[in-house]
């Protein structure tokens, strides 16, 4: 009985993989219901004590402990609403299933190639059509020649970007390993819609995570590295003769009339006052909670001042967005205090140093963990600019390539 319980458990755990392989680029939704069967065949093979082939926890720990402590003392009622939520069930639930089943990763890699081209293609339908491909009219279907910005498949055109970045480089490192041309076709068709997105975070991260792996790569696979760029230079020139993408391509570096980049820095200058002068010594190292945008709220008018140069308008809330940062360092700084910030910080570190190590014991894999530090980097450089680690769907690709990492 307890062997086909386990064997029920096991079951479970690799359907639940090749569900989040199958739903994390098209399917929110799914994604929920991959999780709750990965939970259900985690708990089985727990509860029956096998503990094997689980991967480390540690990393994990580092940003879940300080937001633990802070979400009890401070917010107990929504400590789920943290990073402690069913999303961390698909680093588990890959790698066991992976290590326990031969050959599964081939197939996790198709299905996820494919429906990650569903993604990528359903962006670059919505952005020359200018349709929400979920409710596409037939009868006034037009091609444009200037795209629009498009979310494609999921619900922000920023967590697609989020979805889309992590797994160019997921396929970018397997077309390096393993020279098969397909990868490197998903991975290109995969870089052409984040530029569709118009993610201006991931952008940047993308050219600093390329610039990464070239400086890895290049005396090993010049070659490859020679095609990635030609790849992202053409697609990058055409698209960039196109006025929108230019435009928001020049907007960057724009701070004086850019309203976009204008109340990012008002945000961050009014969180920074709030955490310098309002935050107790208490919150200053476990963080206020969710009483963040209260305290920011109060040195927003301020801030806008000083940002902006001018007197604050009747209509302030509009570039308050809520009082969220816009940028994940100044948000785990300012909801779990220094702790936090250390946490999070101290979580990237370790698994970057995690495979620098593996590259001292083996250069076979050298070509994918590579390419997986410059995704982690680039990501990283990117949370300069969004709260990149805390969208669900970000969250549940980057889980999932952390597990198979």
């Amino acid at each position: 009985m307890k062997d086909k319980l386990l064997l029920f458990g096991h079951r479970l755990i690799v359907l639940s993989a090749l569900l989040f392989a199958l739903s994390i680029p098209i399917s929110i939704a799914l994604d929920g219901v991959a999780a709750g069967i990965g939970i259900l065949g985690i708990l089985i093979s727990l509860i029956l004590k096998d503990f094997k082939n689980y991967p480390p926890i540690k990393p994990l720990l580092l940003f879940l402990i300080p937001e633990a402590i802070s979400s009890l003392i401070s917010f107990p009622r929504k400590i789920l609403k943290t990073d402690l939520n069913h999303q961390l069930a698909t680093y588990f639930v890959v790698y066991k299933a992976i290590v326990e089943r031969k050959g599964l990763l081939n197939k996790i890699l198709i299905i996820l190639s494919f429906s990650s081209l569903i993604l990528a293609l359903s962006v670059i339908f919505q952005a020359f059509t200018w349709q929400d491909v979920k409710h596409i009219n037939l009868q006034t279907l037009t091609f444009h020649l200037n795209p629009t910005r498009a979310k494609g498949l999921l619900n922000h055109a920023l967590t697609t970007a989020g979805v889309i970045y992590l797994l160019a480089f997921l396929f970018l490192g397997w077309f390096f390993q393993r020279k098969k041309i397909y990868f490197l076709l998903v991975s290109a068709v995969l870089f052409f819609s984040l530029i569709l997105t118009e993610s201006r975070s991931y952008w940047l991260g993308t050219l600093f995570a390329i610039f990464i792996l070239s400086v890895m790569q290049i005396r090993r696979n010049w070659k490859p590295v020679l095609a990635v760029w030609s790849i992202i230079l053409i697609s990058a020139g055409l698209l960039f003769q196109t006025p929108v993408l230019k435009n928001r391509l020049v907007s960057i570096t724009n701070t004086k009339n850019y309203w976009s980049n204008l109340d990012r820095l008002i945000l961050w200058r009014a969180h920074t006052k709030a955490f310098l002068e309002d935050y107790s010594l208490k919150e200053k190292i476990i963080g206020s909670g969710y009483k963040a945008p209260e305290y920011a709220w109060k040195h927003f008018p301020q801030s806008f001042r000083e940002t902006v140069k001018s007197p604050p308008p009747k209509n302030l809330k509009v570039h308050f967005h809520g009082g969220e940062t816009h940028n994940i360092y100044l948000k785990f700084l300012t909801k779990y205090g220094i702790l936090g910030l250390i946490g999070y910080i101290s979580f990237w570190i370790y698994v970057i140093l995690l495979n620098f190590k593996a590259l001292k014991r083996t250069d076979f894999l050298f070509p994918i963990v590579s390419s997986l530090i410059s995704c982690y980097l680039g990501f990283m450089f990117a949370g300069f600019f969004e709260n990149n680690f805390t969208d669900a769907e970000v969250k549940y690709a980057l889980m999932f390539i952390l597990g198979i990492n």
